[in-house]
């Protein structure tokens, strides 16, 4: 889904901006297995600016459209932002060892896709959806993320709107240029670029960084894998068609799908079980006449025979010359 999502995007300043299915996916991943990491990395620096009195009274507003110019100072109040930006930033990217397994992953993935059709900057893509889909929702709303049990007071609230920005602005890159009352913040972006990158290449790396790290993927069970085994198997020819279908007639996908295809074929139709691992081993099979079997072991009567029949794909006709019963098998409608 993240090579279909690339290979279509016009640049790289689109990419999962939309709500295509690779964002939604993608979304997914950081809700379910980043829950616990945010929970851990924000809500101290959250609670701590709401809870410590001197912050209660210190207002954010740098856009002076919106400032109460007998109440607040604009320089103060950019001095206030920049401050709690810095130490939101420094804890991000001082939480490389703690971010998740799975999660790497999904930036790893993400990285080596990127890195075939935008190879100059494919960490910037790691880092910007990261920001946007993951750090910055978390971070301007902590009560619906569940990091809070409350929502912030509106002051707090709109400075860590703010605050959203100036990271977004370093994750993706870039400087402030619209926004005239966000410029004075392009040297603290500007400064962290490098800072940003390299937390970026350690969390699309591979593996992570401490072997004391030990990741097991007992989450996926045998279940699971035999569920996506009969769902590949099943669809793999509706797959390939619509990796075909898209627009230029670009080989979309094909590699990865390819590599899919071999290995399905290797691995065989879903919940193929060896005789030897299954009951019928223990039948007697001596028998050569086939109505002899099944009535002595009674086969109309098993669930297998059963589900097997309403399959219609397998029929009895006629017999050979040695009188043996001849079978036709249905491959494909």
């Amino acid at each position: 889904m993240f090579s279909k999502e690339v290979e279509l995007a016009d640049s790289m300043q689109t990419l999962f901006r939309g709500n295509s299915l690779a964002s939604k996916i993608m979304t997914f991943c950081f809700k379910v297995y980043g829950a616990a990491y945010l929970q851990k990395l924000l809500e101290p620096l959250l609670r701590g600016i709401i809870t410590t009195p001197e912050w209660q009274q210190i207002s954010f507003e740098v856009d002076p459209t919106r400032l109460d110019q007998q109440a607040e100072n604009l320089e103060e109040n950019q001095k206030n932002l920049l401050q709690i930006t810095d130490r939101f930033f420094l804890a991000i990217i001082n939480s490389s060892n703690e971010f998740p397994p799975q999660l790497r992953s999904v930036c790893h993935c993400l990285y080596q896709v990127v890195s075939q059709r935008f190879p100059q900057n494919s960490i910037g893509a790691v880092g910007s959806a990261m920001f946007l889909r993951f750090i910055n929702p978390a971070i301007v709303s902590p009560y619906e993320a569940g990091i809070l049990d409350k929502k912030p007071p509106p002051r707090i609230e709109r400075g860590l709107k703010l605050m959203s920005k100036i990271l977004q602005s370093i994750a993706n890159h870039v400087l402030f240029t619209k926004e005239e009352h966000m410029r004075p913040f392009n040297d603290f972006v500007k400064s962290n670029f490098d800072a940003a990158r390299k937390f970026f290449l350690d969390i699309a790396s591979d593996s992570p960084p401490s072997d004391s790290v030990n990741h097991s993927l007992s989450f996926i069970s045998d279940g699971n894998v035999l569920a996506l085994h009969r769902l590949l198997w099943n669809n793999q020819e509706r797959i390939g068609q619509y990796l075909s279908s898209n627009r230029d007639h670009k080989a979309v996908g094909r590699r990865p799908f390819d590599k899919m295809a071999t290995l399905l074929a290797y691995l065989g139709p879903p919940e193929h079980k060896p005789v030897a691992d299954t009951h019928w081993s223990s039948l007697n099979l001596t028998s050569s006449k086939f109505e002899e079997f099944m009535t002595r072991h009674q086969i109309h009567e098993k669930e297998e025979f059963k589900a097997l029949k309403t399959l219609n794909i397998f029929y009895q006709a006629g017999t050979s010359k040695n009188g043996n019963p001849v079978f036709y098998y249905i491959a494909r409608r």
